[in-house]
């Protein structure tokens, strides 16, 4: 015990010494911004740079970690040409969009460029927290584009913070924006249901289990304009349970959000989002990629939530619960575990006591050879973040030993065992 203990100390004081943040967003801003490379690449796949050197920054990764890991990673993005003009520094000199013209290029996926120029005069002329009250009103309904990582961009550069970052995240979730609006549904004489544990096990066994929606899904990804769409299959899939209304199938989308709507979120924030949707990933029997990005999307959209008026913040977690019960059934994944994983409740601090703690998660994180998926990282961090956070909510999901238990077996899962293969769509 004594040895484990120094052996903590050790990586504790190690960790101490993590980089300054203003060092790591100079970094972001000089050598791994959309200046140098694009923020897609291979016509649809986002560019994580940015996460994953705020989530190595979090966890304690040297200077020289994170610049061997950013030079590998760049290997497979789209660089720009040294003449690419810099349209943030120049925004002041730039013919920028109108308000119209920015709004007839939602979920284009079009003009870059263009975009990240009229919110960086927005970010200039309102500060960070200005541009971001202002926009993200409008965009949050689109959260779902690109598989999530137009929300999560967004939420990794305010975490870090720097002008730049910040307007390369609204940018991009403009760019990719797909509609999950609410629609208009009748007013229910039932009592909204709570978000206790069975509760949400009995709405995400569900809509996974439910023959239509997956041969909904079936049908129109086979078939024009779903099946053109050079987005991959799970964005294709996805796009299905949108409200996009050339691309999406009203029923399944209405069946998804009268789930969502039976739901009371009239306290919901971005610490019972974590503490759900971590729960349902160690439920799962693999390790799931898709609803991996459920939990880094939730964190990215914690960063953010105190921006948002109320009625706003009950709007954005009812779409985020939507858009993540339909990757769920694109994911197909269903083989949960039988008993919850936080059961039986007597002997859990024995089994807590019994997991690694964050100090040697964190160094087997960064002590994984090679260079893993950069997931993997973002998820400890997203984790051991959530874990160790002081929430102040009566009516938690789970407790703190709860939290600390899922978010740690969480944390063991991605590092022990490789995602469930992505390539073609589950048979």
């Amino acid at each position: 015990m004594a040895t484990s203990s120094v052996s903590d100390a050790a990586i504790a004081s190690s960790f101490q010494t993590k980089l300054p943040a203003e060092q790591v967003r100079q970094t972001l801003t000089r050598e791994h911004s959309t200046l140098r490379f694009r923020i897609e690449y291979g016509n649809y796949l986002s560019n994580h740079l940015l996460h994953a050197v705020v989530a190595l920054h979090e966890l304690g990764a040297s200077e020289q970690k994170i610049a061997e890991y950013a030079a590998h990673y760049t290997q497979k993005l789209e660089a720009e040409g040294p003449d690419h003009e810099d349209v943030v520094e120049h925004v002041a000199t730039l013919v920028v969009l109108s308000d119209e013209e920015a709004q007839a290029l939602l979920g284009k996926r079009q003009q870059y460029d263009a975009l990240l120029a009229y919110y960086a005069q927005d970010v200039k002329q309102l500060g960070v927290d200005g541009a971001v009250c202002k926009h993200l009103p409008n965009l949050f309904s689109g959260l779902a584009g690109a598989l999530l990582h137009g929300i999560i961009q967004l939420g990794y550069a305010y975490h870090i913070g720097g002008d730049r970052p910040v307007a390369e995240g609204l940018a991009y979730q403009h760019h990719c924006y797909l509609p999950f609006d609410e629609p208009e549904m009748p007013q229910s004489n039932e009592p909204l249901r709570q978000f206790t544990r069975q509760t949400v096990f009995e709405v995400a066994d569900a809509v996974a289990s439910n023959e239509f929606l997956r041969s909904e899904q079936d049908r129109l990804v086979a078939i024009l304009p779903v099946k053109d769409l050079d987005i991959g299959w799970v964005q294709r899939g996805v796009n299905v349970f949108s409200g996009h209304p050339e691309r999406n199938s009203p029923k399944a989308f209405a069946l998804i959000w009268t789930q969502v709507n039976a739901l009371d979120f009239s306290n919901f924030d971005g610490s019972h989002a974590l503490d759900m949707v971590m729960w349902l990933y160690v439920m799962l029997k693999h390790n799931d990629f898709i609803i991996l990005h459920a939990a880094t999307s939730a964190w990215s959209l914690q960063q953010l939530e105190h921006l948002l008026s109320p009625s706003d913040k009950a709007k954005v977690w009812r779409v985020w619960l939507h858009v993540a019960l339909s990757a769920l059934v694109t994911s197909q994944s269903r083989d949960f575990r039988e008993e919850d994983i936080c059961s039986p409740s007597d002997d859990l601090e024995a089994r807590l006591a019994a997991l690694p703690s964050w100090p040697q998660l964190r160094e087997k994180a960064l002590a994984l050879p090679g260079f893993p998926d950069e997931h993997v990282y973002k998820m400890v961090q997203v984790a051991e973040e959530h874990a160790n956070a002081k929430y102040n909510n009566v009516n938690s999901f789970l407790s703190t030993t709860e939290r600390d238990f899922v978010a740690r077996t969480a944390a063991i899962t991605v590092i022990t065992t490789p995602f469930k293969p992505l390539t073609h769509p589950p048979k």
